[in-house]
């Protein structure tokens, strides 16, 4: 039973994710435990990044998979997978912060581009890019002032810049996540690396070796 389980999860490991949740609307449930493997961490980050928390990131994450489980007739392919799963997660989030009127706290590296480029476009090229995402963040003295940046980033702007600067994702999949208008998703994203900006380049200016 164990082999033959694997065996067909080996078969479906090529399916996109679409096609996979085609596969789970035909009866073929096996084929969601592919798409939990491929984004469990990818969402958790996100939520953690949100929510500064642990705990609640992993029980909105379960949530979440749960809901698109549950709900997985519903799908179209209207939106990409990606897509709807987040969409459900944020909304998870955005709830549990109008219940517990709580600002959400997100940790992210990034702002402006390098000189010529589209503040849009390119993230800050303040690190060393032979050091991954991981050692970066196990760094106090940046998370630290990464932290400080992030405070002062109003709430609003938050979610749209952490879809686009930590799970690098189209203003097209941030606009159907957020239910904002592709020009509001733009503004709130460039707005919130102002902010970040404005904290982060003096200390930068003054050298500090990260």
């Amino acid at each position: 039973m164990y082999t033959e389980f694997h065996g067909e999860r080996a078969k479906w490991k090529d399916l996109t994710d679409e096609e996979l949740m085609f596969k789970v609307q035909d009866g073929e449930t096996a084929c969601f435990d592919l798409l939990v493997d491929r984004y469990k961490n990818r969402l958790f980050n996100y939520l953690f990044r949100l929510t500064q928390s642990h705990d609640v990131a992993e029980e909105v994450a379960q949530e979440a998979f749960v809901k698109a489980f549950i709900h997985a007739g519903k799908y179209k392919t209207i939106a990409r997978f990606s897509t709807w799963l987040y969409t459900i997660a944020t909304n998870l989030v955005r709830n549990r912060m109008r219940s517990k009127s709580r600002a959400p706290q997100i940790f992210s590296l990034w702002g402006k581009g390098k000189s010529g480029e589209s503040d849009e476009e390119k993230p800050i090229d303040v690190l060393d890019p032979g050091r991954s995402p991981d050692d970066i963040l196990n760094d106090s003295e940046l998370s630290e002032v990464i932290n400080q940046a992030i405070e002062k980033i109003p709430d609003r702007y938050r979610s749209c810049f952490v879809l686009r600067e930590i799970n690098q994702l189209s203003y097209e999949e941030i606009a159907a996540i957020s239910g904002l208008k592709l020009g509001t998703v733009r503004s709130r994203i460039n707005r919130a690396r102002n902010y970040f900006r404005q904290i982060v380049e003096p200390i930068l200016e003054k050298g500090i070796d990260f």
